[in-house]
Parts: C-alpha cells; sequence; structure tokens
C-alpha cells in the first residue's frame, strides 16, 4: 500500500511534470458554474484561493470575474514554474507550491476556495477538507468537485472494477509501459463506452447516455488525458453523496449542497 510520501512522488510525476506541464486542459469551473450557479454568481468572489491549479485553465476564467480582488493558485508539483512566469506581471495573482494536506497559510485568510478533482487523489480527503475549512473565512464559501463512487450506475460500477486492477497493474510496471497502455486502451474505451453513449445522445436519450464512462470522448483517440489521469493515479478514492454530507457536518459547516450526478459529487459549503 502507498504512504502518503510515495503519493506525493507520484502524483509530481504524473501531474507536475506530465500532464499538466506540457499539456493544456479545457475550464472545469463551468460544471460547477452551472450547477451552482447562484451561489456562484452571488459569492465567488474577493480573496480566492484554487488548490491544484492544474495547467492554470480555470484561473483563465477567474480573472474575467471582476468580483475576484485577487488570487492564490497553489499546486504540488513543477508546473507551477511555467505557470507563474505566465502570469508574472499580473500582480493580483500569486501561484505557488502547495500542499492540500497542509496549507501554508493562516486561519481565515480567503474569502472563498475552489478546487476541482484533487483531493480525491490524496492520502487523506478528510483533512483537506478540514484544512480548507481552517484558512476560509466565516460565512465563506467552498466549492468542491470530488469522485462519486457511483453505486447506483451499474455500467460505471463495472468501470470502476476495471479501473481497480489495471491500477494495481499499472503499481508494478514502468511509467512508459504504463502510458502506452493508456494510448492503446482510449480508442478501446471509446469504442466500448463513449461511441455508444454518442450513439444513444444522437437519438434524444441525452440524459442516459451520460450514465456510461467517458460519454465526453469526440474521438477514439481523446481519452489518453483521462485515463492517464485516473488509472497511473497513485490513488483514487471515491465517496457516496451520504459520506461527503458526513464529513461536512463533522467539519461544521454552517451550511453545504452536495450534488451527485453521472459525472461525480458537487459541493458548495458555507463556513
Amino acid at each position: 500500500m502507498l504512504n502518503k510520501k510515495n503519493i506525493e512522488i507520484k502524483a509530481k510525476e504524473l501531474w507536475g511534470r506530465d500532464l499538466h506541464h506540457n499539456q493544456s486542459a479545457p475550464p472545469h469551473c463551468y460544471q460547477l458554474i452551472n450547477i451552482f450557479n447562484e451561489k456562484w454568481k452571488k459569492f465567488f468572489s474577493g480573496n480566492l484561493l484554487e488548490i491544484g491549479c492544474g495547467s492554470g485553465a480555470d484561473l483563465n476564467v477567474f480573472l474575467k470575474n471582476k468580483k475576484i480582488n485577487k488570487i492564490t493558485a497553489i499546486d504540488l508539483g513543477n508546473n507551477v514554474t511555467k505557470l507563474s512566469k505566465k502570469y508574472i506581471k499580473n500582480k493580483n495573482i500569486r501561484i505557488e507550491n502547495g500542499n492540500a494536506l497542509s496549507l501554508n497559510y493562516k486561519n481565515n485568510q480567503f474569502n472563498v476556495i475552489y478546487s476541482f478533482g484533487v483531493f480525491h487523489h490524496t492520502s487523506d480527503p478528510f483533512k483537506c477538507i478540514k484544512e480548507a475549512r481552517r484558512v476560509l473565512k466565516k460565512n465563506g464559501y467552498i466549492f468542491l468537485y470530488l469522485y462519486a463512487d457511483h453505486e447506483d450506475i451499474l455500467i460505471k460500477r463495472l468501470g470502476i472494477f476495471f479501473e481497480k486492477i489495471l491500477m494495481s497493474f499499472f503499481k508494478i510496471i514502468p511509467y512508459r509501459s504504463q502510458t502506452l497502455i493508456c494510448q492503446i486502451l482510449s480508442p478501446i474505451c471509446w469504442t466500448f463506452f463513449s461511441l455508444p453513449s454518442i450513439i444513444l445522445k444522437f437519438f434524444g436519450f441525452n440524459k442516459f447516455s451520460k450514465k456510461f464512462p467517458f460519454y465526453f470522448a469526440n474521438h477514439p483517440f481523446s481519452l489518453t488525458h483521462d485515463l492517464k489521469d485516473r488509472l497511473m493515479s497513485p490513488i483514487n478514492h471515491r465517496f457516496s453523496k451520504s459520506e461527503i454530507e458526513k464529513i461536512l457536518t463533522k467539519l461544521k459547516f454552517a451550511e453545504f449542497q452536495v450534488i451527485k450526478n453521472a459525472a461525480g459529487i458537487y459541493i458548495c459549503s458555507k463556513k
């Protein structure tokens, strides 16, 4: 079993030196904006902390938000070096190395915190949420996305079953071999999952089409990045809606809203 140190070493290699260093990704924040639209418009303001800034796709969106006064963005890997150079002339953005498990900030420092798909790749997601709450000001908001266990979607449960098998295998083979397997799997997954979803959507079954894994892929070789993100990850924690609600209750958030859909779990919490 991987310990905290090994998880962080693999995370730095996968995301810091590979996926987020030389590759761009589409913004993820629109998923949360669409779900929590009114709260996002009203409360996504002031001093912002982004935990896990990746390649900086969401930063471009945040910069256009005139209600944001200052942005602090952190990530574990070397990708922050390249990203910080990009925004070096912008005094309202601070990009630096940071760890979600131990945030190097004072209590009650930020008005709003955003993190998409980060905490479930750490050794202790509960501690990540606890740390985020610590540095959040009273009445501030946290917007999060986490992996769901998809206990109610059979085909996704099947995908998670194979995900666990492949992740166990990947732990004993070289990094390059893992990458090659993901490249080979991309057209296979597209054929068995994405293509049926595309066909269902074409015939008007839009809601059902999103129950398939990788429903968003548009061509056979577009899944390599996503497969590496999931299969080469050192760890994938998955949650039910009730588990997240229990965590937020235990951490004494003043109020929260948890939305689970075919893509995962979306969280809006007020301190």
